[in-house]
């Protein structure tokens, strides 16, 4: 199996990426085109066999560098956007570039520890004691709330989910730890459908920083892979990682 990971640079004046910036199924859309056409598939079976997620961050700097972050299961071929007059920046001389991660992420171990950061939309279900998945989704919005839906997803493997990973929040025996930074960032909306079917949706946005371990290889590469949570569609889920090799627990 191949994991690509993409970095794209978009243009700040171009009209086109700063609306998708607001729009984030417009360029959920937009980044599919790099995908093999799936025929009459819609977007979101196209997004879950390729295995893409995506991640948007805007530089606080003066220059408003916008960087997007691309992972799929499929090699992408970004040549497209070339032809999107002014989408991308070319300040930097590559506007756009992958690699194959998957290399490094069958190295991880037991043990292992990295810094992450996380785009999220956290959300539980309620209303159908007996099949819970049918119950409706909603948002939550208490900080408290938001790090107990993280350490839900952490340790997952008795709802059949992935999990694999602890947060190191508190101070141990063992080594140090990093308070999760959770970090609001409103309501997140989009445009969804085509023509007259098109409708508005609305997203709570939440970024995680922090230090994990890992509890479990398989399963956290799995994590890794399908990404965190919900509405993925909209740039929430990707999981990305920073190796913290100088607190690595012997």
């Amino acid at each position: 199996m191949n994991l690509y990971l993409s970095r794209i640079l978009l243009n700040p004046r171009s009209r086109r990426a700063m609306s998708e910036l607001l729009h984030p199924y417009e360029m959920h859309r937009t980044l599919m085109r790099a995908f093999p056409d799936t025929g009459n598939k819609n977007p979101g079976d196209a997004r879950e066999e390729f295995g893409v997620l995506f991640r948007t961050e805007t530089s606080a700097k003066a220059d408003g560098t916008v960087k997007i972050y691309v992972q799929s299961l499929a090699e992408p071929d970004w040549s497209f956007l070339d032809r999107i007059d002014g989408y991308l920046d070319s300040r930097a001389g590559v506007s756009y570039e992958y690699k194959d991660v998957m290399p490094v992420l069958d190295k991880i171990r037991k043990g292992n520890r990295f810094f992450f950061r996380l785009r999220a939309n956290p959300t539980k279900r309620i209303g159908n004691r007996e099949d819970p998945m049918k119950g409706k989704r909603v948002e939550l919005f208490r900080e408290e709330e938001q790090i107990q839906w993280l350490l839900r997803k952490s340790n997952e493997r008795e709802k059949g989910l992935p999990g694999g990973f602890a947060l190191l929040m508190e101070k141990g025996n063992d080594g140090p730890c990093c308070p999760v930074k959770v970090r609001p960032e409103g309501k997140m909306t989009g445009r969804r459908g085509k023509g007259e079917g098109k409708s508005m949706t609305t997203h709570l946005s939440v970024l995680f920083e922090g230090l994990l371990e890992v509890t479990d290889e398989r399963a956290f590469l799995q994590t890794v892979v399908r990404g965190i949570g919900s509405a993925k569609a909209f740039g929430f889920g990707l999981l990305s990682l920073a190796p913290a090799s100088v607190l690595r627990k012997e």
